[in-house]
C-alpha cells in the first residue's frame, strides 16, 4: 500500500534544492561583477589579476557543473519516483468478482418459524398378557404391516385351557342340537330346553374367553408403521400392561409451529409450506398447513399451527429440527436480484452495477425478501448486472474482473514474448 505522504515530501525537497541552486548561482555571479571592476591597476597585476580571475572561473565552472550533475541526479530520482508512482496507477490490478443479471422472477413471502417433527401416529405397544417373552420377531428399525406378529410369549397354559373349553362347548353344542329334536315332539319341557341352551352359551363363552387369553400371547402390530424402540428381551417375563414396543407411522411427518395471532390470520388450512431441516440446508421438502387451531393460547398468545411434510427422498426422520416457511402472498415476475447482492450501509441498502469493466456504487428499494432474492422495486432495471461476491473491496470506479466470464485464445496468450 503507498503512503499517501510521499508525494508532498518529495516537493518539498525539490524545491529546497532549487532554492540553494538559485542562491549559488547569485553568489557566483556577484563574484564576477566585482572581479571585472580592477581594471585600472598595473599592467602585472592585471595579468595576475586576470590568472587569479580564470582559475576562479574555471573553479565556479567545475563546482557549478558538479552541483549540476548532483541536482540532476535527485530531480532524476524524484521524477523517477513520481513516474513510479503514476505507474502503480495505470497498473492497479482489477478485482476478481462474481456477476448477476436482474431478471423477472416469482418472489413469494413467507413466515418463518421453528419445529421438530413429529409422526402422525405414535404408540408404545403393551402387553395384553402375562408370561415369558418366548421369542421376539422384529428389531428397532423395522418396517411392518398391521397385524404382523411382533412376538410370543409362552401361552401353553393358554393353549390348554383354550383347548378344554372348545371340547366342553362343543359337547354342549351336540346336547343343545338332540335337545332341540327332543323338544320339536315335546319329548322335553320347556325349562329343560331352556337349561341346555344357557348351559351351552356358557360354554361358548367361556371357549371365547380363552381363545382370547392365548390371542393376547401374540403380540401383533396395530398399524403400518416402523419399530422404533424394542423394550423387552427374549425370556423376560412380562405382565399385562408393560410396555414392549414402540411403534410409529412416519409418513406424513408433522411440525407444529406457533406464531403471534397477529401473524396467524394470514394462514389458512391447504397453504404450501417449505421445509429445511438443519442437517441439510439445502434441501428444501414440500408440504402444507394441515389446521390451524381455534383458538389462542392466553399463556402464550399465540395459535398452533399443524403442518404436515411428505419426506420421499427419506433424509429427515421423527424428532428432526426444522426450519418451516408458510407462504402468505406473492409477486409474480418482477425485477429481482440475489440477496448476496446487497450491500447495506447506514439503512438503506446499495449494490455495486457494472459500468463497463468498472462499478459505481447506487442506492436501491426492495420489495418482498426471501431467502434467495429480493424483489426490485427502484434503482436498477432489467439486464443490469451487480455484483454478487467480492463487494469488500469495491468502490465507486474500481476496476473488476468477472471470473465466470470466458476466457478468449487472446486473454491466454497475454504477456507470452512474441517472436520476432
Amino acid at each position: 500500500m503507498r503512503d499517501p505522504q510521499r508525494p508532498p515530501v518529495r516537493l518539498a525537497l525539490a524545491a529546497t534544492i532549487l532554492i540553494l541552486l538559485g542562491l549559488a548561482l547569485l553568489l557566483g555571479a556577484c563574484g564576477r561583477s566585482r572581479t571585472g571592476n580592477g581594471g585600472g591597476t598595473a599592467r602585472a597585476d592585471s595579468v595576475h589579476a586576470s590568472d587569479s580571475t580564470a582559475v576562479a572561473d574555471s573553479a565556479a565552472a567545475d563546482s557549478l557543473a558538479d552541483r549540476g550533475r548532483r541536482r540532476g541526479g535527485l530531480l532524476g530520482f524524484l521524477g523517477r519516483g513520481a513516474s513510479e508512482e503514476s505507474g502503480e496507477d495505470e497498473e492497479e490490478d482489477a478485482v476478481p468478482v462474481r456477476l448477476a443479471t436482474v431478471e423477472r422472477q416469482d418472489v413469494p413471502l413467507y413466515l418463518s418459524a421453528t419445529a421438530t417433527l413429529e409422526p402422525e401416529k405414535a404408540i408404545e405397544i403393551m402387553a395384553k398378557g402375562s408370561g415369558q417373552i418366548r421369542e421376539i420377531r422384529v428389531e428397532e428399525g423395522d418396517y411392518v404391516q398391521a397385524g404382523q406378529l411382533l412376538a410370543l410369549l409362552d401361552g401353553e397354559a393358554e393353549r390348554v385351557a383354550l383347548e378344554e373349553a372348545t371340547v366342553r362347548a362343543d359337547g354342549l353344542k351336540r346336547e343343545l342340537e338332540r335337545s332341540r329334536a327332543m323338544y320339536t315332539q315335546q319329548g322335553i319341557s320347556d325349562r329343560e330346553m331352556q337349561d341346555i341352551q344357557t348351559r351351552w352359551e356358557e360354554a361358548d363363552a367361556q371357549r371365547q374367553a380363552a381363545e382370547l387369553r392365548w390371542q393376547y400371547t401374540r403380540i401383533l402390530a396395530p398399524f403400518a408403521g416402523t419399530i422404533s424402540e424394542r423394550y423387552v428381551d427374549p425370556g423376560q417375563h412380562v405382565t399385562a400392561g408393560i410396555r414392549v414396543f414402540g411403534l410409529v407411522d412416519a409418513d406424513p411427518l408433522l411440525a407444529r409451529i406457533y406464531l403471534p395471532e397477529r401473524e396467524a390470520v394470514s394462514i389458512a388450512p391447504l397453504q404450501e409450506t417449505m421445509v429445511t431441516p438443519d442437517t441439510h440446508p439445502d434441501l428444501e421438502l414440500p408440504g402444507r398447513v394441515l389446521r390451524v387451531a381455534p383458538i389462542v393460547d392466553t399463556r402464550t398468545g399465540t395459535v398452533k399451527v399443524t403442518c404436515q411434510v411428505r419426506d420421499t427422498s427419506e433424509r429427515v426422520r421423527p424428532g428432526s429440527f426444522v426450519r418451516i416457511r408458510v407462504q402468505t402472498d406473492l409477486h409474480s415476475q418482477v425485477p429481482v436480484i440475489p440477496k448476496r447482492a446487497l450491500v447495506p450501509e447506514g439503512g438503506e441498502n446499495y449494490v455495486f452495477k457494472v459500468m463497463a469493466d468498472s462499478v459505481i456504487k447506487v442506492g436501491i428499494e426492495t420489495g418482498f425478501v426471501n431467502g434467495r432474492y429480493v424483489e426490485i422495486c427502484g434503482g436498477l432495471e432489467l439486464g443490469d448486472r451487480v455484483v454478487t461476491v467480492g463487494q469488500g473491496s469495491l468502490k465507486t470506479g474500481t476496476k473488476i474482473q468477472d471470473l465466470e466470464a470466458p476466457t478468449t485464445l487472446a486473454d491466454s496468450t497475454t504477456g507470452k514474448d512474441e517472436t520476432p
